[in-house]
């Protein structure tokens, strides 16, 4: 695998910095506002100020996705961080001779940008780099926010020991200023390849997420979340509150708790976060959050006490911060910029506030009916939201896999933009002739038919041949002389003449390896396929059989939807010589083109599949398939002389099409070895998701890949439309 270039390296070191920063000032500020607040104000209003908190928090959310669709978030997210910079110094000003108001405004201030500003950096890095750098890339961010949170918390805990909560409005500030600094140094998407459109009308980003129900069920499921971790956060707060008062002690306890939270979630996502996403799945690292918060919520509905409370919270930030947060912004990825950047906002932040208002308000409920409202309470209608939760999770999984096939089917790459001319060009060529030869064929074949009426046994005699005298057992007699004969010009004769009967296939088979009379030798046999199914089988596996012949054979027996057909290519699938299993994949491939529904045993591709992988790289290397010219398009990949394709890994992508989608396959197999990264990386981000891993494991060397831990083995479909449209649009 060739290495990262400078400036992506250098974008991945910017990203981290600003990571590490971001939590770190968010953590800390939380902290800060919370004990600020708490010491001015008493815990039954918190739910009220979440409510207009999260309010405000969506006008926020629809100026910014306004402005990330118009300008791109490379250009909004670092002016944002800079206003929040200035907007700290002013609290810190008002905290002197108004501390209440400045409560307030501190409150509202970390509510409104801290969500925002945390999505628009997202938004930053996930269109700066390809889907497959992404997943990379993402899980080191992530590791960096953890260490963040550890940094914030501990300066928390520091500065009200050493200083006050006015003091650390100021270091606030500081931070998101030197944000702004390192968000900028990340850069922007590049430009769009030449020939490349783009979309230039914005659309309603409310508009999109109530369209399509993958943004739909994604807006849903940040929603629960943050319903969930409202009621669990009202719980612990609570508890805060009515052990201590005092506003340092606030601030310390805060601190102290967000930053050993801070440390458990480093630990866990540098430890276990790529791992566990790597080898499980988006799917089931979203489902780790619901599942950690039922296990703890259980707990503390048979044994509540403090410190269960404190578990129940702490287990659900680790796992909210590490591992849902770096399988979130996953989702993203397939996503184009137009239909991505006006919806993330709402997604991450407006869903959030909208889970802050749900659940402030069913706390507020909850408050109206019992005024000493027992945090059990609480934690039960917590429970009930996580199931909730990991209903939604296994909704959205399937939505995933659905986007990502989606993507790759929306449009075409380029071809004259593709670098890689050799397999590209020519199996896009093949593939997009194939119909047009077949149809040639089948007319043929039916005007044939025709002409000789409704027997089904004679075909009309050529031009220039007169049938010969006598019966049947006459006719079958001169055939066979002639088809053994050797002589070229009697065996065309024959070949064009009137008489053909099943029986003469083992006598037509052989011609099937002279390419003068190849030609006409397929289109005999093909009238007869049906009566002779056991005979072109035999002659397909016999190894005394010409291997041309051989190899051209699946292109006879494929017009016959028959199960004994598709019995046989399977056979060949297995045979000793590459040629034959090369040839009679493709014919399986061109069948279920014309029949989606035909029943093709994928236990037994998938094992001809993991037999073709192991083959070492030089063998696989030095294969070569005789190109067929008189089938161009149809039975051969390549078309020009002198070019070579990669005929063992195309085998392996048309064995895969058997069985996955035949499209996304398709494509996968033009853009694995493009030079743009962007198509590259889609490309090896959908074959991660939906290759099992014995295969996996044994064609990723073949692609230049790095063996990695396994994630899940189920098909994950998303990035279909980015390669069809040549990669990511920026």
């Amino acid at each position: 695998m060739t290495p990262a270039p400078a400036s992506t390296r250098y974008a991945t070191a910017f990203a981290l910095v600003s990571a590490t920063l971001m939590i770190a000032h968010q953590v800390g500020g939380k902290a800060t506002r919370d004990a600020v607040f708490l010491s001015h104000y008493d815990v039954t209003q918190l739910p009220k100020m979440v409510i207009v908190a999260a309010l405000l928090s969506m006008l926020a959310v629809i100026v910014m996705s306004r402005l990330l669709a118009r300008f791109g978030p490379s250009h909004v997210v670092p002016l944002a961080f800079l206003l929040s910079a200035v907007l700290f110094v002013g609290s810190w000003l008002l905290y002197a001779s108004q501390p209440g108001l400045a409560a307030l405004t501190l409150y509202l201030q970390m509510a409104v940008f801290g969500a925002v500003l945390i999505s628009g950096f997202w938004s930053v890095v996930n269109e700066r780099f390809d889907p497959h750098t992404a997943k990379r890339t993402i899980a080191q961010v992530a590791a960096a926010a953890t260490l963040g949170g550890v940094i914030g918390g501990v300066l928390a805990d520091r500065v009200a020991a050493m200083l006050d909560a006015r003091a650390m409005i100021v270091v606030l500030g500081g931070l998101h200023l030197a944000c702004a600094l390192a968000v900028r140094g990340i850069g922007r998407a590049a430009a769009p390849a030449p020939g490349q459109t783009v979309e230039v009308e914005v659309e309603s980003g409310l508009g999109l997420l109530f369209r399509h129900r993958y943004l739909t069920l994604m807006g849903l499921l940040m929603t629960l979340v943050a319903v969930l971790a409202a009621l669990v956060d009202y719980a612990f707060k609570a508890e805060a509150a009515r052990m201590l008062s005092d506003e340092a002690a606030l601030v310390g306890l805060f601190g102290r708790f967000y930053a050993i939270a801070g440390v458990v979630t480093f630990a866990v996502q540098s430890l276990a976060g790529p791992r566990l996403l790597n080898r499980f799945g988006i799917g089931a690292t979203l489902a780790t959050l619901p599942v950690v918060v039922i296990a703890a919520g259980l707990l503390n509905v048979f044994a509540l006490r403090l410190w269960t409370v404190v578990l129940l919270r702490g287990g659900q930030m680790v796992v909210q911060n590490s591992f849902f947060r770096s399988a979130f912004e996953l989702l993203y990825t397939p996503l184009p910029p137009m239909r991505k950047r006006p919806t993330k906002s709402f997604i991450d932040v407006a869903s959030d506030r909208l889970g802050d208002v749900i659940g402030g308000g069913i706390v507020l409920g909850l408050l109206a009916l019992l005024p000493e409202l027992p945090s059990l309470i609480v934690i039960v209608v917590a429970l009930v939201v996580a199931v909730l939760t990991l209903v939604v999770v296994g909704r959205l999984y399937r939505g995933y896999v659905a986007q990502l096939a989606d993507n790759l089917r929306d449009g075409l790459i380029s071809i004259a933009d593709d670098e890689i001319v050799d397999a590209t060009t020519r199996q896009t060529l093949a593939e997009a002739s194939a119909s047009t030869e077949r149809k040639l064929l089948l007319a043929r074949i039916e005007a044939q038919r025709e002409a000789r009426g409704d027997s089904g046994h004679t075909l009309p005699a050529h031009p220039d041949t007169v049938a010969p005298p006598g019966g049947p057992s006459a006719d079958l007699a001169r055939a066979v002389a002639a088809l053994s004969s050797g002589d070229g010009a009697r065996v065309r004769a024959c070949l064009e003449g009137a008489f053909m009967d099943a029986r003469l296939a083992p006598f037509v088979v052989p011609m099937l390896a002279v390419d003068a009379l190849a030609d006409l030798a397929r289109t005999e046999l093909r009238f007869i396929v049906p009566q002779c199914v056991g005979t072109l089988t035999d002659a397909l596996l016999d190894p005394d059989v010409p291997l041309l012949a051989r190899q051209r054979l699946p292109s006879v027996l494929e017009v016959s939807p028959q199960p004994r057909v598709v019995e046989a290519l399977l056979h060949g699938l297995d045979d000793t010589e590459f040629n034959v299993r090369y040839s009679s994949a493709r014919a399986l491939s061109r069948m279920l083109g014309r029949d989606p529904g035909l029943a093709i045993d994928s236990e037994r591709v998938y094992a001809a599949c993991a037999r073709e992988v192991r083959v070492p790289p030089r063998e696989w290397a030095e294969r070569d398939i005789r190109v067929d010219d008189v089938m161009q398009g149809e039975d051969a990949v390549a078309a020009d002389s002198g070019m070579r394709v990669d005929y063992s890994l195309e085998h392996v992508f048309t064995l895969l099409s058997l069985v996955l989608d035949r499209d996304a396959l398709r494509l996968s197999f033009r853009a694995v070895f493009s030079s743009d990264r962007g198509i590259r990386g889609t490309a090896l981000e959908y074959l991660e998701n939906v290759l099992p891993e014995p295969i996996r494991h044994g064609l990723w060397p073949h692609l230049g890949q790095p063996l990695t831990p396994r994630r899940n083995t189920r098909a994950h479909e998303t990035l279909v439309a980015e390669l069809r449209r040549g990669g990511p649009r920026r």
